[in-house]
């Protein structure tokens, strides 16, 4: 073979390998571009995605599986409200438990025996009562808990429910022929039979009888709001007569559990007609309806949970006043 045609083979060689470590170079320009666009997209896809989530309870589909979706994914609830102590997802705003300190609860009181020691574990049997706090709460709960629950089959750690939760409450005294409920219980003039009711309560057979016994007359004796409406029951004369909770109304200088006479009182009363507000709490003596309580009333929490507001205190309600969180002064706008 000539020589000159070997040396074009070599030039010919060292052409094609740099044509190929250019085109090598080219293709991992090409690829990063490729994956950064991939990313661009993704992120204006996520942008999308995020916005259409703004209203997606208006558009909830119980059918379909969002627990695979990390747009929804919040995480644990590891962060802690400097003011309130409150425990919050990561990304919930500062100010959504208490407004940064501008909203001050009265905080819950220790309570005395026989509830103290079933918290703090010096009761033999403080760990089953923890274990199964919830249903000892709902053997003395006033109202009702209502919702839309959605139910799987198979183990459901977690409970769901579409819609928004409410609470219900019926009249002071059944009709003929119906059983005792939730408020009406603790007007059993038995306290034998009322703990008969409440050991017969659905889903509260595997409880002990003793701690429900002592719990029962604890809340008879420390409960202000069982005490308010045992008191308004002896003073309505008939089945007409209603008794009202005012949402928002406070005697100055009274304890807001006083139950005066019923001709006038700022907090409650015993009334005859439909005199009342939307938010109020009516009650009749005797009635088969059922009355959503607004979530906004101050006893919405201690009617539904009597054991963690042992006492029957106030919540939240909306006429609330702010205050400063440094100098505690009230907010006058």
């Amino acid at each position: 073979m000539p020589r000159g045609r070997r040396v074009n083979i070599g030039r010919r060689t060292r052409h094609a390998s740099q044509q190929q470590a250019y085109s090598q170079n080219l293709s991992e320009e090409r690829q990063n571009i490729i994956r950064e666009n991939a990313r661009l997209r993704q992120r204006v896809s996520t942008r999308r995605s995020l916005a259409s989530y703004n209203r997606l309870a208006f558009q909830y589909d119980p059918t379909a599986n969002y627990s695979d979706d990390e747009n929804l994914d919040i995480g644990p609830m590891t962060t802690i409200c400097r003011y309130c102590n409150a425990l919050k997802f990561k990304r919930e705003t500062a100010g959504l438990c208490c407004a940064s300190g501008k909203v001050k609860l009265d905080p819950l009181l220790t309570p005395p025996q026989p509830l103290q020691p079933l918290f703090d574990g010096s009761d033999p049997d403080s760990s089953y009562f923890l274990q199964h706090i919830l249903e000892y709460n709902n053997c003395f709960r006033m109202t009702s808990f209502g919702a839309n629950i959605i139910r799987e089959g198979g183990f459901m750690p977690t409970c769901k429910i579409q819609g928004q939760i409410y609470h219900l409450h019926g009249s002071m005294v059944p009709t003929p022929d119906e059983p005792h409920q939730f408020l009406q219980i603790y007007f059993i003039s038995s306290m034998v039979d009322q703990l008969n009711v409440r050991c017969n309560i659905q889903g509260t057979q595997q409880l002990k009888r003793r701690i429900i016994e002592q719990l029962q007359a604890f809340f008879h004796a420390n409960n202000d709001v069982v005490n308010m409406f045992k008191t308004a029951l002896e003073r309505m004369p008939s089945d007409t007569h209603k008794f009202v909770i005012r949402a928002d109304c406070t005697p100055t200088g009274e304890h807001v559990r006083r139950f005066n006479a019923p001709t006038v009182n700022d907090v409650a009363a015993i009334i005859v007609g439909d005199p009342t507000k939307s938010r109020d709490i009516v009650v009749q003596r005797r009635s088969n309806i059922m009355h959503r309580v607004n979530e906004t009333h101050r006893l919405y929490d201690a009617l539904q949970y009597p054991i963690i507001y042992w006492q029957g205190q106030d919540g939240y309600e909306i006429t609330l006043k702010m205050v400063d969180p440094i100098t505690g002064t009230i907010f006058t706008h």
